[in-house]
C-alpha cells in the first residue's frame, strides 16, 4: 500500500507525491529526500517516490491508536504540579503539551493542504499519510537547520502572544528565548562550530500570534548536517532545560501518567540534499483521526508560569490550524 505526501517549502512551489516512508537506522548519518523525526528520535523516516499519480491515488491512512485528549481540569492540576515541581528542583524551563480535538470531514484533507499553503505563506506546510505513522498536517513556523552550499542557519523562537496584545514582553519570555539560544550556541560549539553570527532578539509573526525570536547564521563545512540536525533537536523550546531531564520528565507525565504521546508533534521534518537541507520543527500539527482533527499544542512552563495561562497560549497556538478548519 502506498504512501502519500505533499509539503510546501516557504514562499516555494507544492511538490506532491506517491511513494513510501522507510525507516532511517539509527547510525544512519546520511539521507536524501523528504524526512520526518518522530519527538523522541526513536523513529525516522525517509521518502522514496514512485511515478503514481498523486490526485488519483491519495487515500487516509488512520494510525493505528485515536491521539488521547485530557480535559482542562486534569491539565491545570498537572500544569500546577509542574510548576511546583520548577521552583523545588533545578529545572529552568519545562514544555508541557496537550491534545486538542475538533469535528474536521477527512474528505477535505487535501483542501485544508492547500488553505494552509494560501494563508501562511513562510510556514512549511505538510500533509503525511503514512501507512505506519497515520496522517498528519501541519503549518510550522520553526527552523530547525538550514544549510546552503555550507552555509547554516538556525533560530531560536520563543515567547508566545496574540498579535492583538499590546502589551511588552515579559521577563519570563525574555528568559526562555535567552536560555533556547544559548543551548543552540553551546550545542553548536560542541559540534565543532565555533563562527556563529546571531542577530536578535526580534518579533516575528507566524499566522495569529507573534513569537520571540532570534537567528543564527554558521559555516557548515565539512560537517554532517542530518547529525547536527539530531544534536540540536530538542531544542528546549520544546521540551525544556536542562534538555536530557526535561524529555525524560515529558515522558514520564504525558506518556506514562496521562497516557498520551507528542508522536510526530515537536519533532523535525523536512528535505535534505547534497547542497541544500531545510529542516524544521514540527509545529502548529494536528493528526487525522476518522472525522476528526487531533490538534498538538504545548507552552513552555517555568517558575514563574499561571497554568490558567498558560492553557490559554495553547488555545491561541491552536487558532493557527483551526482558524483554516472552520472556513473549509
Amino acid at each position: 500500500m502506498s504512501d502519500f505526501l505533499a509539503y510546501r517549502i516557504p514562499n516555494d512551489s507544492v511538490v506532491k507525491r506517491v511513494g513510501k516512508f522507510n525507516l532511517i537506522r539509527e547510525d544512519e548519518n546520511h539521507a536524501e529526500g523528504f524526512i520526518f523525526s518522530n519527538f523522541n528520535q526513536n523513529k525516522q523516516y525517509v521518502f522514496t517516490p514512485n511515478q503514481s499519480d498523486f490526485q488519483s491515488a491519495f487515500q487516509i491512512h488512520l494510525s493505528k491508536k485515536e491521539p488521547k485528549v485530557i480535559s482542562k481540569e486534569k491539565y491545570l492540576l498537572f500544569g500546577n504540579r509542574i510548576i511546583e515541581f520548577l521552583r523545588d528542583q533545578s529545572f529552568n524551563k519545562f514544555v508541557f503539551s496537550r491534545i486538542k480535538k475538533t469535528h474536521f470531514d477527512s474528505k477535505k484533507t487535501l483542501q485544508l493542504f492547500d488553505s494552509l499553503c494560501g494563508n501562511y505563506p513562510k510556514a512549511f506546510v505538510y500533509l503525511i499519510s503514512s501507512e505506519a505513522e497515520g496522517t498528519w498536517i501541519g503549518a510550522t513556523p520553526e527552523t530547525l537547520l538550514q544549510s546552503f552550499n555550507d552555509s547554516g542557519f538556525t533560530m531560536a523562537l520563543a515567547g508566545t502572544k496574540e498579535k492583538q496584545v499590546l502589551s511588552a514582553w515579559t521577563q519570563k519570555e525574555y528568559n526562555e528565548q535567552n536560555w533556547v539560544s544559548e543551548y543552540i550556541i553551546e550545542t553548536l560549539k560542541l559540534n565543532g562550530i565555533l563562527n556563529i553570527e546571531n542577530h536578535g532578539p526580534y518579533d516575528s509573526e507566524a499566522g495569529n500570534l507573534i513569537h520571540l525570536r532570534t537567528d543564527f547564521s554558521f559555516d557548515l563545512k565539512n560537517h554532517n548536517v542530518l547529525s547536527i540536525a539530531r544534536n540540536l533537536h530538542p531544542t528546549p523550546a520544546v521540551s525544556g532545560l536542562p534538555k536530557t531531564e526535561a524529555v525524560a520528565l515529558i515522558n514520564q507525565i504525558e506518556s506514562h501518567e496521562l497516557g498520551y504521546s507528542r508522536d510526530l508533534y515537536t519533532g523535525f521534518i523536512g528535505v535534505t540534499g547534497e547542497e541544500t537541507t531545510q529542516l524544521f520543527v514540527n509545529l502548529r500539527c494536528c493528526q487525522i483521526f476518522n472525522d476528526t482533527a487531533y490538534l498538538y499544542v504545548g507552552g513552555g512552563y517555568t517558575e514563574d508560569s499561571i497554568a490558567e495561562n498558560e492553557w490559554e497560549e495553547t488555545e491561541s497556538k491552536s487558532k493557527t490550524l483551526i482558524s483554516v478548519l472552520e472556513k473549509l
